[in-house]
């Protein structure tokens, strides 16, 4: 009964330790934001691209929005 307690806690501890170190480790990798461009590819660099509209407060709106 013991035993089981102790390798429980043991592997709680490897785990907790596991995190504060791969969180320390991207701390000190000066990863800190995404950048807009993975996620909106209309705001990559090197721009115009296909699809995209120059300017998005004059976009196109939707001619058939969907009504329920």
């Amino acid at each position: 009964m013991g035993l089981s307690i102790m390798k429980t806690l043991l592997i709680c501890f490897a785990l907790i330790s596991m995190v504060v170190v791969q969180v320390g480790a991207a701390a000190r990798s000066g990863i800190t934001y995404i950048h807009p461009g993975v996620l909106d590819p209309c705001k990559r660099l090197g721009g115009p691209h296909p699809g995209c509209h120059p300017n998005p407060e004059s976009a196109p709106t939707q001619a058939n929005t969907y009504n329920c």
